[in-house]
């Protein structure tokens, strides 16, 4: 199986509508692709429902899981948010880890 559980769109900082990256996906021959755009909580309503439209329109030729990608929000409130993604639709949630040359 081939698969990419970690894109994004122009829904955070892609390239790519979602039914673009998604066709591309399937030009690739993956099997299956999450969408995992940045979110906290101010966007992840706007996000995961937005991700979940564009996942009904996709063929039935790919997997395509609706997710998110937790960026700069407080260790504590993580959970929370993850909870709000899960609420609109998200199926796959990923946290943004900090590294030394990118502090979240």
């Amino acid at each position: 199986m081939r698969a990419d559980l970690h894109t994004h769109t122009t829904y955070s900082d892609g390239e790519l509508i979602p039914a673009e990256l998604v066709r591309r996906a399937m030009v690739l021959k993956h099997d299956a692709i999450a969408i995992t755009d940045h979110v906290d909580m101010t966007n992840v309503e706007w996000v995961v429902t937005n991700v979940v439209k564009a996942v009904d329109l996709c063929e039935d030729y790919i997997k395509v899981i609706p997710g998110v990608e937790i960026t700069h929000v407080p260790p504590c409130k993580i959970a929370k948010v993850a909870d709000m993604a899960r609420s609109f639709g998200a199926e796959w949630i990923v946290v943004h880890g900090e590294t030394v040359v990118e502090p979240v």
